[in-house]
């Protein structure tokens, strides 16, 4: 199942050191990630770990950019890893996440964004050159590990950055 509750379909198939994945679904934006709100927020999170997990399933990280403000440049350097391992015949396994904003810590901020504190689950992430494993992230959860900085603008979310805790 993906963050947003989605149904992963039974046709799908993971990426292994033989093939990328297959049957990727795509994600689809909760109506509810529309509103400026602690459970739109949350919606909004979940789509945009689905959308970077997408990414990493397929190489088309063309729906994790829509929803990422350009001037994050560590996410535009992960998208750019993205598509160069892809475009040059690799892909990559892994890459679920699921981040929780813990309740009542929605709170706007004067240059009207939103600096939230989001607990995250992964599964890490493998990419995948040649049949060989070439680079990994081990799988990591925590209450106190990032700091997610959201703007809402002209009806809907956006992920302008995100820092270890506490250095936004």
């Amino acid at each position: 199942m993906l963050a947003t509750g989605q149904k992963v379909p039974d046709d799908y198939e993971p990426a292994t050191l033989e093939h990328p994945a297959r049957n990727v679904p795509k994600p689809v934006l909760p109506a509810e990630a529309k509103e400026e709100t602690e459970a739109g927020a949350q919606a909004f999170l979940n789509y945009r770990a689905d959308a970077q997990w997408y990414a990493m399933q397929t190489g088309d990280t063309s729906m994790v950019r829509e929803v990422t403000a350009p001037e994050c440049s560590s996410c535009t350097e992960e998208y750019d890893e993205i598509d160069a391992l892809y475009g040059k015949g690799g892909w990559a396994r892994g890459g679920w996440e699921k981040p929780t904003l813990p309740d009542g810590h929605l709170s706007k901020r004067a240059d009207g964004g939103y600096n939230l504190p989001i607990e995250v689950d992964s599964k890490g992430m493998q990419a995948i050159y040649s049949s060989r494993v070439t680079t990994s992230q081990m799988p990591f959860s925590g209450a106190d590990i990032l700091d997610v900085y959201l703007d809402f603008r002209d009806g809907h979310w956006t992920h302008v950055t995100a820092s270890p805790r506490g250095s936004l």
